[in-house]
């Protein structure tokens, strides 16, 4: 519990709070840096544009389009803070004290864990209602918000236990 949390509702009780060791870009992030960079490189050498300014600029344009995600990202996740009470999942941002986001642990499903070599990794939390599951898979639903993801927490396995121990004994 190395974060204050000041999203806490009355009579909540934290459990555990902390936030990323480290934000990196995820595998999928480094395929889409990687992918559309050589994609935007390529357009712009099939145009053929004969003026530097207008290809510089459709270049910039696009190289912008494929960074600016995975930038904006990174930058809201080294802001962030996480906590788990007895009631909720919490993500705050940790220079305002404003919750971005938070689901309650009894509408949660189990939560599906990402490890890394080092122990540390990703726990994903989606709401029971915003999937249906088809031949054994979790397929989502349209128009669902989108599951709280706790980027890098130094002992997933710890977390993860602490979330499904609390929703057994809701």
């Amino acid at each position: 519990m190395d974060e204050p949390l000041i999203a806490l509702e009355p009579g909540e009780r934290l459990l555990w709070s902390g936030r990323p060791r480290r934000v990196a870009p995820t595998g999928l992030e480094w395929y889409r840096v990687g992918f559309g960079s050589v994609m935007v490189s390529g357009f712009a050498a099939a145009i053929g544009l004969p003026a530097p300014a207008p290809a510089v600029t459709l270049g910039s344009l696009g190289l912008a389009v494929v960074w600016g995600p995975v930038l904006w990202r990174l930058r809201t996740t080294r802001r962030e803070v996480y906590a788990v009470t007895d009631q909720r999942v919490v993500v705050a941002d940790r220079v305002s004290g404003r919750t971005r986001a938070y689901e309650y642990l009894s509408a949660l499903e189990p939560p599906v864990v990402r490890r890394d070599q080092d122990g540390s990794g990703r726990l994903t939390l989606a709401r029971r209602d915003a999937s249906v599951h088809l031949l054994g898979h979790s397929v989502p639903k349209r128009r669902q918000p989108a599951p709280i993801e706790l980027f890098d927490v130094p002992d997933v396995d710890g977390v993860r236990d602490l979330i499904v121990q609390e929703q057994a004994a809701d």
